[in-house]
């Protein structure tokens, strides 16, 4: 019986696991909220499709100078698990407890000059080149119009960072984040530390219990805080600095990008920010025909401790 059982090899199961196909679901869901929010939503009747070029002819190799190595490779590669875990070890964070809160920018109100970001790193362009337009009998069964405006969302996605702290705990949607080791200031990743950071946990639906944040700042000082996102977000509304009139037409004219909730502790301060993908009708970066969109960085809230 054995033998026969080899030779036929492993029986496939016909059962349909609606688990294992609810989390296939959820995986891919993520795959694409992730996928928008970093490369922005496709421009109106999808990519340009450009014509195929021949080729260049393959230039023959120049082989390596003996005793000499190669920097790049000498370089030690992180496998993508450690490289995960590296930015969990930066994240933590906080929330507001016996601290003064502080309101910064909403959308689109005047830009507070002396707090950055509360105002665009770079101009949101206006003019200039447009976004180049894909298929149009591609764009008319997608139903393409102007956004519903304000933008609005449904859901987010969350992530904390901590700085300048002995040890750091967030922990939001049942989900702990941080370390209890120290973490590196601020200031020794230099002025843009922030560059790149988006929510890595999520969708998560508006709004679940406000976040809870144990830290201990870096003069041993032990504090306890909760950040409720949802009394802070209540209207909603998205946080940018794009123009209604420079913002691009969408399908059934809804923005689908889930904006993400970011938590910087740092030290005794708390700051609360979103980031969410704007498609615009120009480029934002002249020449690059993949700068559809605005992902600004915008503080909200501020709390001192």
């Amino acid at each position: 019986m054995d033998d026969d059982r080899k030779l036929r090899g492993p029986r496939v199961l016909k059962v349909q696991d609606p688990f294992h196909d609810a989390q296939l679901l959820r995986d891919v869901a993520i795959i694409n909220t992730r996928t928008i929010e970093a490369l922005g939503a496709l421009p109106p009747g999808g990519l340009p499709i450009l014509p195929k070029r021949r080729p260049l002819p393959r230039l023959p190799e120049t082989p390596m100078p003996i005793g000499r190595d190669d920097e790049e490779s000498a370089m030690p590669k992180l496998p993508m698990q450690v490289a995960a875990v590296a930015s969990l070890a930066l994240a933590a964070c906080a929330t507001p407890g016996a601290a003064t809160p502080t309101a910064t920018q909403m959308q689109e109100n005047v830009p507070v000059s002396s707090v950055r970001y509360t105002y665009p790193e770079t101009p949101v362009l206006t003019s200039g080149e447009l976004v180049p337009e894909g298929d149009p009998a591609i764009a008319a069964k997608m139903n393409y119009k102007p956004v519903d405006w304000p933008l609005r969302f449904e859901k987010h996605s969350f992530e904390p960072r901590c700085y300048d702290t002995l040890e750091c705990q967030v922990v939001y949607d049942g989900f702990a984040f941080g370390r209890d080791k120290p973490t590196k200031s601020s200031a020794s990743y230099g002025d843009d530390y922030l560059k790149g950071w988006n929510g890595s946990y999520g969708a998560v639906p508006n709004f679940v219990s406000p976040a809870k944040v144990t830290w201990r700042s870096k003069d041993g000082t032990l504090h306890e805080a909760e950040i409720d996102i949802g009394a802070i977000f209540k209207d909603e509304l998205v946080h940018h600095f794009v123009p209604r009139e420079e913002a691009a037409d969408l399908p059934n004219g809804k923005n689908e990008s889930v904006p993400s909730i970011l938590l910087e502790v740092n030290d005794r301060t708390i700051r609360v920010y979103m980031k969410a993908s704007i498609p615009t009708k120009h480029l934002q970066d002249p020449g690059n025909r993949y700068s559809t969109s605005r992902r600004d960085l915008v503080l909200v809230k501020t709390y001192t401790y």
